[in-house]
């Protein structure tokens, strides 16, 4: 008896792993928590800033960047309520919240969007880190330059994310009602959040919730007359803003065609420099072949599979990005590709580095070279260049 109770402290002590073990079982498990992913996160953008002020000049960036000052256009005459001079066209929700930050704040519009898109761009963050894991927010924010433009130059991406993002959050947790209501507001965002509202219609009908379905919409149609009644009134067609694309950005006025074939016929007319093309046909692949690879990973099929409201919006946005019919199609095909980035980074993740020091190095590497990108490389080269010689 005795030797039996002194040899089973020896088997518990045999058994414990050595502290080298132990070291390296904590290495491959490691991952960052929320608070380390926002902090990343913030630290890219104070980077990219950085590496634009240094290299040129923000406020001019700013101003020049994008569809903002359209956006200040609009959320001026919003909060004048005169749309006499102005020109129907973009979705107004983000000038709408412009409008109402300027007024809370007491701060110019310019300031409004670009606290609203830095504010919002934090938000899809933490909202990656609880709908995917960590490493996808951290990856999202190293991946797309077009992310850290509209998160600190000012664009309706971080607003739009942060709703639909919202709402699959929402629906997760069978508050259908409120993810009903953020998708209406991604959707007078960018019209693409019609699709999360279809998705949701879809899967209630297929449950057969018809209570919920009939409140999800009544709140999707109260949210698109409200929308839609200013240009009812003002321009004299609940559709103003939508024709104001077609001849600006559709090719022969209709907004699809077959998929691939806008996107074909920009790469042949060869529009935009090389190193454009090249980067835009590797995102195309990569998101092609992220895609592809979902259906070889039976863990992400029935993640995909738990989660029907994900899934619906990735395949109609996926589908959008390939037969939406404008030379856009291909030259703004990385910031296309912003919302469901998160489910190509997802599919390829098994794939990809996991080190700490790794992360953080391409991280802040990936920033500072985005911030050049956005002021051109041969610009920024010039400014460095100028810099050193004096």
């Amino acid at each position: 008896m005795a030797e039996h109770a002194l040899a089973e402290p020896r088997s518990r002590i045999a058994i414990q792993p050595t502290p080298a073990v132990v070291c390296e079982i904590s290495r491959v498990r490691y991952s960052p928590n929320i608070r380390e992913a926002i902090v990343f996160a913030c630290v890219c953008s104070v980077l990219y800033v950085s590496a634009i002020v240094a290299l040129g000049s923000y406020w001019g960036t700013v101003h020049g960047f994008g569809d903002n000052q359209p956006y200040i256009q609009i959320a001026h005459a919003i909060q004048r309520w005169d749309f006499s001079q102005l020109h129907a066209k973009l979705f107004w929700g983000l000038p709408y919240f412009m409008a109402a930050g300027s007024i809370l704040t007491r701060v110019p519009l310019t300031v409004s969007l670009l606290l609203i898109s830095f504010l919002c761009s934090i938000i899809a963050v933490l909202l990656i880190c609880k709908l995917w894991d960590t490493w996808t927010a951290i990856f999202f924010v190293i991946f797309s330059r077009e992310w850290l433009e509209r998160s600190l130059l000012g664009g309706a991406e971080p607003l739009f994310m942060t709703f639909v993002f919202g709402a699959f959050l929402a629906v997760r947790r069978e508050k259908w009602w409120l993810a009903s209501l953020l998708a209406s507001l991604a959707t007078v965002v960018r019209p693409m959040g019609i699709f999360v509202l279809i998705a949701i219609g879809l899967v209630l009908v297929w449950r057969r919730d018809y209570r919920r379905l009939s409140v999800a919409s009544a709140i999707g149609v109260f949210v698109g007359l409200m929308y839609v009644l200013p240009f009812t009134i003002y321009f004299g067609t609940p559709i103003a803003n939508v024709k104001g694309y077609d001849h600006a950005d559709w090719n022969s006025g209709v907004p699809l065609n077959f998929p691939g074939v806008a996107i074909v016929q920009d790469v042949i007319a060869a529009h935009g420099t090389k190193l454009n093309l090249v980067r835009t046909v590797l995102w195309i692949m990569f998101v092609v072949g992220s895609a592809a690879s979902i259906w070889f990973q039976k863990s992400l099929r029935a993640h995909l599979k738990r989660y029907p409201v994900e899934a619906l919006f990735g395949i109609f946005y996926l589908g959008l990005l390939f037969t939406y019919n404008s030379s856009w199609a291909r030259a703004e095909f990385p910031r296309f590709s912003i919302p469901i980035l998160p489910f190509c980074i997802a599919a390829i993740q098994r794939w990809l580095p996991k080190k700490r020091t790794l992360f953080w190095a391409l991280g802040l590497g990936a920033a500072v070279l985005a911030g050049a990108s956005t002021l051109g490389i041969a610009e920024s080269l010039i400014a460095v260049r100028h810099y050193l010689l004096g």
